[in-house]
């Protein structure tokens, strides 16, 4: 009798039986004998796997329902693993459940559209929910670090400040001026036909100041540090350090999330305004270039046009930027699962969102100050 057997249900599922002893000796035929069954069946076709009569006397079994998985999902079929004999199940928990849910979602034929868009919505929705929650958690503990400055890890927090702003000062320097520069080149050919040359430095005070200083500095934080949060706590999540810490009594959000989310609140500020002025530098070395300003007309008409408030607006928004930054990132890392490619994902994730949200709350930000009369 072969040790894999294959059987019709009345349902149309194909079932497969692995019977009999099953080792490491066996496993290779059997591997290639369960692709081969496998092989010829339709696409979309419900498959089911069985071990209860098997005999294992290793983890070769295990193996070969894990390979059962992965061959039917790269072969378009819905996988199920039905009864599992003890030794099996075993060593399936002992390598993890979740190996035996699917990595992606299976559709189901005549139903990928409905059941796509249900799965999209649930997704949302739960995905929604957790960071509501992560919001709520880091607001609490925002508070009782607050109130508790003492337990703060200030070590920690300076250490990410140099990591996260003073590390990124030459790469910030180089883009504000470069951004500033090309605002003011673009600017001056269409002052220069008015006669309005002197309202160049208007322009690029105001621009900087309100928003291209502190969403520059954002921007690049989040590729720059955002990731870097997502990646670092992604790994600590699947090599189970955060649940190490638990263990031990140290809050993972207190401990990995706040120092981050305090440093780069710190730090972005500071990179803002260094951003503010290399993008000044850029725009006056046009004026001087095309237009002929001097740097002392250039610098009069600056102080005469860009107030506290256009500076302080650009702080505060820079702010609520450092905290999305830090805050996408170590969420992100904090829900990481499914090994390197899980990281990777986070990590990306961490980035588009983080770059979204700050663009969204750039547009809250002049819309509120529109309406408050803060222009």
């Amino acid at each position: 009798m072969s040790p894999l057997e294959s059987e019709r249900a009345p349902d149309g599922t194909l079932k497969l039986c692995l019977r009999g002893p099953i080792g490491f000796r066996t496993a290779g035929p059997l591997r290639l004998e369960m692709i081969a069954a496998l092989s010829g069946v339709p696409s979309g076709s419900r498959i089911l796997l069985d071990t209860a009569t098997a005999e294992p006397s290793d983890s070769a079994a295990a193996g070969l329902v894990l390979e059962f998985l992965r061959a039917s999902r790269e072969r378009g079929l819905v996988p199920s693993v039905g009864d599992l004999d003890p030794v099996t199940r075993n060593f399936l928990d002992l390598a993890g459940a979740d190996l035996l849910r699917s990595s992606q979602p299976v559709v189901i034929p005549g139903l990928g559209l409905v059941e796509g868009a249900g799965r999209f919505v649930l997704d949302a929705l739960r995905e929604t929910g957790e960071t509501i929650a992560f919001v709520g958690r880091v607001t609490l503990s925002m508070f009782w670090s607050l109130r508790h400055p003492r337990r703060v890890r200030w070590g920690e927090i300076a250490f990410l400040v140099q990591r996260s702003g003073a590390e990124a000062l030459p790469i910030v320097a180089l883009l504000s001026f470069l951004v500033g520069l090309t605002t003011a080149f673009s600017a001056a050919v269409q002052l220069r036909q008015f006669g309005a040359d002197i309202f160049i430095a208007d322009l690029v005070g105001i621009g900087m100041t309100r928003e291209l200083g502190p969403l520059m500095a954002a921007i690049l934080l989040t590729g720059r540090s955002g990731s870097a949060f997502a990646a670092e706590i992604g790994t600590m999540k699947i090599s189970d350090e955060i649940d190490a810490l638990t263990v031990m009594g140290i809050r993972p959000l207190g401990y990995l999330v706040m120092p981050r989310i305090f440093a780069v609140m710190l730090a972005l500020p500071l990179l803002s305004l260094f951003a503010d002025v290399c993008g000044i530098a850029g725009g006056m070395t046009i004026a001087g270039l095309s237009l002929n300003l001097t740097p002392s007309a250039f610098l009069g008409q600056l102080r005469n046009v860009v107030g506290p408030w256009d500076v302080f607006s650009g702080v505060l928004k820079s702010v609520v930027f450092g905290m999305l930054v830090a805050g996408v990132g170590c969420h992100r890392g904090m829900r990481t699962e499914g090994g390197a490619l899980g990281v990777g994902r986070s990590t990306t994730a961490s980035v588009v969102s983080g770059i979204f949200l700050i663009v969204l709350a750039d547009a809250l930000f002049v819309v509120l100050f529109h309406y408050l009369g803060l222009e």
